[in-house]
């Protein structure tokens, strides 16, 4: 299926939505609520101003013309709060239909002219809302819908996510075609600094951490900082209790394929009266996975195990506040043992054989190989609030991240690793967010400018791989916001600073040596969006980024533990620079809701692992082998979803995400490029609404889909040749597997057991046992991918005296 065929499908699907429309509804978790904020005394947009939603948890802050925006709400009835700095408190009750769009009027907050009480911040503002560019984000419904999963997994559900895999139980994000190093993940307003340069180094995050996980698409180096260029994804808890009380929730998650159990619990306090404004929090998670099975065979030693904790200290008033956070991430992954060869001829065989020589039943066991992490992290940020100068908030945070590889065979000590890095890094970011400025046009400029601060020191034992080295890097920007009517434009500026030294030592003369770089360069960005109407914007966005070479870029030189790849540094790369573009269209009515984004990401200097014509042989055994190498490459693509109401329960949802990647130095195609995929289901609301559902059962639902993943054509020509002797390779050790098609369901409801709500989703994946290997998964020359999986997640959420 090429992208012709895709457009023309896609067109086909909108005129046949076009035509069945009758009546229409909405699925019971996807309405988006819109109201603005205005002051009571002058009508004026009250930017900033904050809504908390009591049932959910959640909530939004209006943008500079005071809209706020609420997506994903299931059906019911709400409790909104309005609240605003010098201004009264306003509660108000809202019930939520089918409608996809449901738009409240006007909210007038009145001045408070009595002594200020004190006021604490229910919600802060995303990360995300003060950037134009395009976002997608899961929370909510959608989000338990993927717990158990891994962070790159459940990101794969919104569309130009994917995710590049080494076996079933290594996943991380890859975001139009790009990943590693050019993903900003900020962890709780952190940025995570791990050894994320691997592509079987997923991400180090207990994705129950996250009560919204949200993804920038597109360069945002101004923002967040050099590497940039292919997006960030936030990963961010919920605000902390302010209602005195205790409260918490409990999540339950099985599933068959593995055997998995996961049980993760989160409690957490608000006090009152002389404590008013201090909250705490607890969180942790267990989780034991086995053999994953193919449709016909299990894969051996694919266990996982995962141990994370953390904890949360806050403390919050009107003009300031301070926060105190501690994560600690522990993860054991056995790597399968069907990618291990012995020589050369074992490889060749292992390639071309359709199924792994040992094929074991089901275990919990976790052997060698394997690789153990443990990431811990440090956070303390505090905050001044002025009305007349602004916000500035300085966050500290130091990481440290142990990365321990055991190998097949033991070389270093029997209770040693063969590969040992332990990477500790420090940031620091000082934010101002001036206060908004209105101008006699009745414009409104918002903005912020921050400075943010970098240090880094690795250090490895015994195999080499990657040097010792210590990184330093700096960062000074500004973003400004304008909006006014139906526009808003936006402008950032950015410099950035990076230094790199290191070290290497002579076996032969026990000598250290060093080799030193540094780089800087300025980035900017533009964006805009115009509202034709409530329901119809566009969007456009152009911004520059880079991406310095990182250490394994430039100085890699050996076996890649848990790829099972031996991989080559270059040190003369040059840093990346990005010239990224995008448009997006949205639309949202009471039918019909859609989004086309159409992007291109030109890439100077693209740095890439390229495979080598021939495997490598060491003592331990042979191994294909890569070597970084860097060219002019471009991304473009589309990404479109529409979700359409057939009848008041029926909705039709399609997400189709296309990707075309070219080398335009070589006139060729580049590796590990995302295929097209298109993901098309029908969700069913088994209860209309749930003021009127089954006394104890509301909010069910049941749901169907069908994804749809073509074979990646674009990728160089695979050959092989004798030579000498010597089988010789080209473009890649095997050619790209053949396009697949699954069948996934989902069920879901809410169980009321008394005063106790109980969540409920049963789901399945791969339903049909389908036979495939995927493009993007390293270990897709030895084994093929997993087979039918069902999962059962149970939440229950716990509150104790006041909270809510």
């Amino acid at each position: 299926m090429n992208w012709r065929t895709y457009v023309v499908g896609w067109l086909v699907v909108l005129v046949c939505v076009g035509q069945t429309e009758r009546s229409y509804a909405q699925s019971p978790c996807a309405t988006t609520l819109t109201s603005q904020v205005l002051g009571q005394d002058n009508r004026e947009p009250l930017t900033g101003a904050a809504v908390y939603v009591r049932e959910l948890a959640t909530g939004a802050v209006a943008d500079t013309a005071g809209y706020i925006r609420l997506i994903n709400i299931c059906s019911g009835t709400y409790t909104l709060e309005y609240q605003f700095i010098g201004y009264e408190k306003k509660t108000i009750q809202v019930t939520v239909g089918t409608d996809s769009l449901v738009t409240l009027p006007p909210v007038l907050l009145k001045p408070d002219n009595q002594t200020l009480k004190e006021v604490v911040v229910t919600e802060r503002r995303s990360e995300a809302q003060q950037l134009l560019q395009v976002q997608a984000a899961l929370s909510g419904n959608s989000l338990d819908a993927t717990r158990g999963q891994s962070l790159g997994e459940s990101l794969k559900t919104l569309p130009g996510l994917y995710s590049i895999q080494t076996g079933p139980s290594i996943s991380k994000p890859v975001i139009h075609g790009l990943y590693s190093n050019r993903i900003v993940t900020l962890n709780n307003g952190v940025r995570q600094e791990d050894q994320q340069w691997g592509t079987e180094h997923a991400p180090q995050i207990d994705p129950f951490l996250a009560a919204r996980l949200t993804v920038i698409k597109g360069a945002a180096s101004i923002r967040y900082g050099s590497d940039a260029i292919g997006g960030v994804i936030l990963v961010e808890p919920k605000a902390m209790p302010t209602a005195p009380g205790v409260g918490g929730e409990v999540n339950l998650v099985g599933g068959t394929n593995g055997r998995q159990g996961t049980v993760s619990g989160l409690l957490e306090q608000a006090f009152g009266q002389k404590l008013t404004g201090l909250s705490w929090r607890l969180q942790g998670t267990l989780k034991r996975v086995g053999y994953t099975k193919t449709p016909t065979y299990y894969l051996e030693n694919s266990s996982y195990r995962e141990n994370d904790f953390s904890g949360t200290v806050n403390y919050t008033r009107r003009r300031g506040g301070v926060e105190v956070f501690f994560s600690q991430y522990n993860a054991t992954v056995g790597l399968f043992t069907g990618a291990q060869v012995g020589s050369l001829a074992d490889f060749y065989a292992a390639i071309a054989r359709p199924e792994p020589l040992v094929q074991p039943g089901f275990s919990y066991a976790l052997g060698r190989p394997y690789q153990e992490v443990q990431h811990n992290l440090l956070k303390v940020r505090a905050f001044l609030h002025s009305d007349r100068w602004g916000t500035l908030t300085a966050t500290v945070a130091q990481q440290q991240n142990v990365r321990r590889e055991y190998d097949f065979l033991s070389f270093s000590r029997i209770t040693d690793p063969e590969l040992y890095l332990k990477l500790t890094t420090e940031t620091a970011d000082l934010i101002w967010e001036h206060a908004p400025v209105k101008t006699a046009g009745g414009g409104n400029f918002s903005g912020s400018v921050g400075l943010t601060g970098l240090t880094q020191g690795n250090v490895r034992r015994y195999l080499f791989l990657i040097p010792n080295y210590r990184n330093y890097g700096a960062g000074l920007f500004a973003i400004e916001r304008y909006a006014r009517d139906r526009w808003t434009i936006e402008g950032g500026l950015r410099y950035d600073y990076r230094w790199l030294r290191a070290f290497f030592l002579d076996e032969s003369t026990n000598r250290v040596t060093s080799q030193t770089h540094d780089w800087d360069n300025v980035t900017g960005s533009l964006g805009a969006t115009y509202q034709f109407s409530p329901q119809l914007s566009l969007a456009a966005n152009l911004s520059t980024a880079w991406r310095a070479p990182n250490v394994s870029d430039l100085y890699s030189d050996g076996l890649h533990q848990s790829a099972v790849a031996y991989e080559r540094g270059n040190p003369n790369l040059n840093p990346e620079q990005a010239y990224n573009g995008n448009i997006v269209l949205t639309y949202t009515g009471k039918r019909l809701s859609a989004d086309v984004n159409l992007y291109n990401n030109l890439i100077n200097n693209y740095i890439y692992l390229k495979p080598d014509s021939v495997p490598i042989v060491r003592q331990r055994g042979a191994f294909p082998a890569y070597s970084y190498d860097q060219v002019r490459a471009t991304f473009r693509g589309l990404d479109a979803t529409i979700r359409y109401n057939l009848t008041s329960r029926l909705s039709f949802t399609s997400k189709t995400s296309l990707l075309f990647a070219y080398d335009q130095t070589n006139r060729d195609y580049l590796v590990y490029i995302p295929p097209n995929r298109t993901d098309n289901g029908l969700r069913y609301a088994l209860t209309a609404d749930p003021e009127t559902s089954l006394r104890r059962i509301s909010g069910a639902y049941i749901s169907a889909n069908v994804l749809y993943v073509a074979r990646q054509n674009r990728a160089p020509a695979v050959t092989q040749r004798q030579e000498n002797g010597q089988l010789i390779f080209t473009g890649d050790f095997a050619p790209p597997p053949p396009a697949y098609t699954l069948l996934g369901a989902e069920a879901g409801f809410s169980w009321r057991a008394g005063k106790q709500l109980i969540n409920v989703i049963l789901s399945g994946s791969n339903l049909l046992n389908q036979v495939y290997r995927d493009y993007l998964d390293r270990f897709r020359y030895f084994a093929d991918a997993p087979g039918r999986n069902i999962m059962l997640k149970i939440k229950v959420p716990l509150s104790f005296g006041q909270h809510t």
